[in-house]
């Protein structure tokens, strides 16, 4: 039918109603879809969506029927399901009747992953000696529910389009696994190299959580580079919209993301998209599984200080990288890029 839409399931960073906008944009019909109409935790990023399925005020009872409600809708009103990490009702049992259902309705359904959602803590232990949570019997109890997350899911469900931290993870589960790259709204970004001419450049730095971005490590190496009369501004800011941080970025010259995860997010993307020199860790096994013109600024606890410093010093460097980093995201990025590519995924999975 054509008034069917493909569902955008899920608030990753803002990103799935960027999807969903830009197929509005091409006359194809999407909706991005979420569970609560307010923001995760304590931030306030404001991000958008079409529908929430519930407030936040609302009680337990409306909740479960709205969510019950909608689930049964789908079949009605949608010709395809991307789900963003989650899925209506409960990832673990989506195979006990949410997957099932789809299925007996021919409804292609594909999924993306977020970080926490799959990433299983022993793994990313062995991989990653910075990764920010360390093995306990609370991990260990996590990681089985991640396990049988993954098993839920691939029941019923064959597809995967991730980024690559999570492509070997899925590999064992999933039918087929699809490359899947952050997408940006280029035209909501101001990109502004950093000036040639500037010696006391701007740091920026705007955790989602501190823990997990290793605020506390880009905190001491700016403390001592201060103490040693390095000349920088460093900006600290949490709790900010989407429109406020976009703004914050275009006036900064370099951005620290994150030290602890192993790969980089949107906001990494974001602020490279803003011409930037972003810094942010990647694994050293997953370097290779990135375009070899990846221009992000490479630190982790251990070398954030050095790699700082680095920068602080060298204009030029700060903004020849910013320069290759708006190129890269143009080429790789881009939300028309990233939706060209996931109408490919589409028609294949759909034709199956």
């Amino acid at each position: 039918m054509e008034d069917k839409y493909i569902l955008q399931f899920g608030s990753l960073a803002g990103w799935p109603y960027k999807i969903a906008k830009e197929l509005r944009n091409r006359s194809i019909n999407s909706k991005n879809v979420i569970y609560l109409d307010s923001e995760w935790k304590d931030l306030n990023r404001r991000l958008k969506f079409d529908r929430a399925l519930y407030k936040k005020s609302d009680n337990i009872f409306i909740k479960i029927y709205n969510l019950l409600k909608y689930l049964h809708d789908v079949p009605k009103e949608v010709s395809l399901v991307h789900y963003h990490s989650s899925n209506i009702f409960f990832r673990e049992l989506h195979w006990l009747y949410e997957g099932r259902l789809y299925k007996k309705h021919n409804i292609p359904m594909i999924i993306t992953f977020g970080g926490g959602d799959v990433r299983e803590i022993k793994l990313a232990n062995e991989l990653n000696e910075h990764f920010f949570l360390k093995n306990s019997f609370s991990t260990f109890i996590r990681d089985i529910k991640t396990k049988i997350r993954f098993w839920s899911w691939s029941k019923r469900l064959d597809y995967v389009v991730t980024d690559p931290e999570f492509i070997d993870y899925a590999k064992p589960y999933f039918k087929k696994v699809f490359l899947f790259r952050q997408p940006v709204d280029l035209s909501l970004i101001d990109c502004i190299y950093p000036d040639e001419n500037n010696d006391i450049p701007r740091i920026l730095h705007i955790p989602t959580e501190p823990i997990v971005k290793g605020t506390v490590y880009i905190k001491e190496a700016v403390k001592r580079l201060e103490e040693e009369g390095y000349k920088f501004e460093f900006v600290l800011k949490r709790q900010i919209t989407q429109e406020e941080m976009y703004k914050e970025i275009t006036n900064c010259d370099i951005y620290v993301d994150e030290l602890r995860c192993g790969s980089h997010g949107v906001t990494a993307v974001e602020t490279m998209a803003a011409g930037k020199p972003t810094i942010t860790y990647i694994r050293d096994d997953l370097k290779s599984k990135f375009p070899p013109e990846l221009p992000l600024v490479i630190a982790n606890p251990d070398t954030i200080y050095d790699v700082l410093k680095g920068l602080i010093l060298d204009s030029k460097k700060r903004y020849e990288i910013g320069k290759n980093s708006r190129t890269y995201v143009e080429k790789y990025h881009d939300v028309k890029v990233v939706v060209d590519d996931l109408l490919k995924i589409y028609e294949e999975i759909s034709n199956k």
